[in-house]
C-alpha cells in the first residue's frame, strides 16, 4: 500500500496508538543519566496522564548496570503478538554516535546500530510505526530505518552533529502544550505539529542565545530515505505525520491547501522558498548559505507564532 493510500485510510479510520517503548540511554555522567531518565519519565507521565494510555501500554527502559540492548530486544519480542492494525512508537533519549558507517544509540553494555533498530522494527507486525531519536548523531537513522508507513524523527540531520541536543525538551513539551502546539486547532497534537513546535522553539533558543545552531531536526514519513527540516501536508514529507499521534486511539483529517487561511498560505510559500534556496547550496559560499538558511528558519518560527496567535 502506498503512503498516500495509507494516509487516506487513516483519515477514514482511527490510527491506534497501542504501544510505546521509551528508552533512556547510557548517560556516561551523572548529569546526563539524570537528564535522560528524566525525559523518559516525563514522556511516560504525559502518555498515561494526558494522552489516554494505560500504564501497561508503555514500556520504559532506563539505564541499568546490565545489558540494555538485551532488554530492548526482549521488549520488541514481547510485541511480536501485536496486530497489523496496531501502532507502535519507539522514543529514544540519550547520546548517539556515528563512526562513518553506523550510527548507534549508546547503551549500558553493547550499543545498538541503526541497522539493528531497523531489523527489530521490521519484525513487528504493526503496519504503522514511529521512531524518534532525540539525541546527537541521529540523522543517519533516517536512511537505515526509512520505510513506507513509518514516521522517523531525528534531532540532527547528520552524524557529524554530535553535541548534546535540546530537541527532546521541546518535543515532549509539545504534547503538553495544548493549544500552542495544536496549530490546526483540532484538539490533537500530531507528530508533524510536535516536530514543528520543537524545531521552531530550538531555532528561537539558539537565536536568543546568539549561538550557532548545532542541531537540525529531520522528519521522514514517505519511505524515500531522505528527511526534511520543513515537512508539511503539501510536501514530500509530512502528510503521514500529520495523521499520526502519540495519543491513544485517535485520528485526524489532513488539512488540504484549499482550506488554508492567508497565513497558512504564506507558510506554504515560505516552505517552498526554503526548499528552493536549499537547492542553490552548491552555488553559494558555505558561510553565506548557512546564514541565509538560518534566517529563513527564524522567519518560519516567527510566522508559526503569528498563526498560533490568530487561532481561537
Amino acid at each position: 500500500m502506498s503512503v498516500i493510500a495509507f494516509v487516506m485510510m487513516l483519515i477514514a479510520s482511527p490510527a491506534f496508538a497501542d504501544r510505546v517503548i521509551i528508552i533512556a540511554g547510557k548517560g556516561g555522567q551523572a548529569e546526563y543519566t539524570k537528564k535522560f531518565n528524566g525525559y523518559a519519565e516525563q514522556l511516560e507521565r504525559v502518555l498515561t496522564e494526558q494522552l489516554g494510555y494505560e500504564p501497561s501500554q508503555v514500556i520504559r527502559l532506563r539505564e541499568t548496570s546490565g545489558d540494555s540492548a538485551a532488554q530492548i530486544q526482549k521488549a520488541f519480542e514481547n510485541l511480536l503478538t501485536v496486530t497489523s492494525d496496531e501502532q507502535i512508537a519507539v522514543v529514544y533519549f540519550g547520546h548517539g554516535t556515528f563512526d562513518g558507517q553506523w550510527a548507534k544509540i549508546n547503551l549500558a553494555g553493547a550499543d545498538l546500530r541503526d541497522l539493528d533498530l531497523a531489523t527489530l522494527l521490521d519484525r513487528l507486525p504493526a503496519r504503522l510505526q514511529i521512531f524518534v531519536h532525540t539525541g546527537a548523531a541521529s540523522g543517519p537513522f533516517v536512511q537505515k530505518l526509512s520505510r513506507a508507513n513509518r514516521v522517523i524523527i531525528t534531532a540532527t540531520r547528520s552524524g557529524e552533529e554530535n553535541h548534546a541536543t535540546i530537541f527532546p525538551e521541546y518535543f515532549i513539551e509539545a504534547f503538553g502544550a495544548g493549544n500552542e502546539a495544536d496549530l490546526d486547532k483540532n484538539g490533537e497534537v500530531s507528530l508533524l505539529e510536535a516536530f514543528d513546535y520543537a524545531r521552531d522553539h530550538l531555532v528561537r533558543f539558539y537565536e536568543e542565545a546568539k549561538r550557532l545552531r548545532s542541531e537540525h531536526p529531520l522528519l521522514d514519513d514517505n519511505g524515500d530515505g531522505f528527511g526534511s527540516e520543513t515537512p508539511s501536508t503539501t510536501a514530500s514529507d509530512g502528510r503521514l505525520a500529520n495523521c499520526v499521534h502519540l495519543k491513544a486511539r485517535t485520528s485526524v483529517a489532513v488539512v488540504e491547501p484549499s482550506a488554508m487561511n492567508p497565513l497558512q498560505k504564506e507558510k506554504a510559500d515560505l516552505l517552498d522558498e526554503i526548499e528552493a534556496f536549499k537547492a542553490r547550496k552548491g552555488s553559494l559560499p558555505e558561510a553565506k548559505y548557512r546564514q541565509k538558511l538560518e534566517e529563513l528558519f527564524i522567519r518560519l518560527a516567527k510566522l508559526n507564532r503569528r498563526i498560533k496567535s490568530t487561532l481561537p
